[in-house]
């Protein structure tokens, strides 16, 4: 993905800190340079507006140009782990290495996230969601003004292959290892990103207003994403902004999208045979809660042929001013005609009845 940078001659402070990653011998830092030779160096990352780029190993790590290269772990996972090198090399390794830097009055580290410009705007508020998303893998430094970042791209679904998905989250992002070297001038602060680990059915949920990942891409060998999880009879993942829930049966323990319980119990209906649609109802529906009011909380809608099926879940946490949704859980179907009843949740895989 093509990313321009703004290239501000500001200053962007590399700060030394032996606390950071204390437990790892740190590579030896570069020979003093000569008076001579640091204004040459400088001269020439002036004139550059992007002095370094990286190149990847080739798929056959044999060749004798890779054996030189670096590898670079610590990218999400263990599958994007790739040799690399800076290219030109040896300007690139004139530069002082640094555990993190300071824009403005924020300390950044190697290994925290952070925002990247995505234009040369000067906005005091900064629109969190437009700005490119990173991974501070190193930092080096000429001085103050010559600071840079080499990092790893987090990108949003819609950036990659395929596109944006039904089960991608508002704020979900996807690591790679698709590396980079940036002027630091255009970091605009950290950002804190979390992993959502979708197999642990203990983890706790991702906050709406924060990002996270659970999938990542590799960018620069096999060009897939790694494997997330696929639930309920549409064998489909899960989108983290959307409810599922779990079956009670011991024997099942299956998770739904509550939107598919909806979907079904709507199609059920409307699927009825019209001439004895109402004895239908009334043999097998039972009363709606009376509890439910227009301000209960609807876990999924649907709509089929006039039908409506909305799904209600016990013990859902309400908003402020919001009733309970149902003493059960259940499902209201409202017919063409206006009439109401309610219908059991039952599991979609199993047949039980859900509480």
């Amino acid at each position: 993905m093509a990313r321009k940078q703004a290239n501000g001659r500001k200053s962007a402070v590399p700060v030394t800190s032996s606390d950071l990653n204390s437990a790892i011998k740190p590579a030896p830092q570069p020979a003093e340079l000569s008076e001579r030779d640091r204004l040459a160096l400088k001269s020439w990352l002036d004139t550059n507006d992007k002095p370094f780029t990286i190149q990847v190993a080739s798929k056959s790590l044999k060749r004798k140009r890779d054996a030189d290269m670096q590898l670079q772990t610590d990218l999400f996972e263990d599958r994007l782990n790739l040799k690399y090198q800076v290219r030109p090399r040896d300007k690139w390794e004139c530069l002082r290495r640094y555990k993190k830097f300071t824009v403005g009055s924020e300390s950044i580290a190697t290994g925290q996230c952070i925002l990247v410009k995505h234009d040369e705007s000067d906005d005091a508020k900064i629109d969190v969601a437009a700005q490119w998303k990173a991974k501070v893998l190193e930092v080096r430094a000429l001085d103050s003004e010559h600071v840079y970042i080499r990092l790893a791209w987090l990108n949003r679904p819609e950036d990659l292959d395929g596109g944006r998905q039904p089960y991608h989250g508002r704020n979900e992002l996807i690591p790679t290892n698709e590396m980079d070297i940036i002027d630091a001038m255009t970091v605009n602060g950290s950002l804190k990103v979390e992993h959502w680990n979708e197999e642990d059915d203990d983890d706790a949920p991702i906050d709406d207003d924060i990002y996270f990942w659970r999938q990542t891409y590799d960018s620069a060998t096999t060009r897939k994403f790694s494997k997330i999880r696929n639930i309920c009879i549409d064998n489909k993942p899960q989108n983290p902004d959307e409810m599922i829930l779990q079956c009670g049966n011991p024997e099942c323990r299956k998770w739904m999208h509550v939107k598919c319980i909806a979907e079904t119990a709507v199609h059920k209906a409307a699927a009825a045979p019209a001439d004895d649609a109402n004895e239908s109802v009334a043999r097998k529906a039972r009363p709606k809660n009376e509890g439910i009011t227009a301000k209960s909380v609807v876990s999924s809608k649907m709509e089929n042929e006039g039908f409506t099926a909305e799904v209600l879940i016990k013990s859902l946490p309400n908003g402020e001013g919001q009733t309970p949704a149902a003493e059960t859980s259940e499902i209201v179907i409202t017919t063409p005609d206006g009439q109401n009843y309610s219908a059991a949740v039952n599991c979609l895989l199993c047949g039980k009845e859900v509480d």
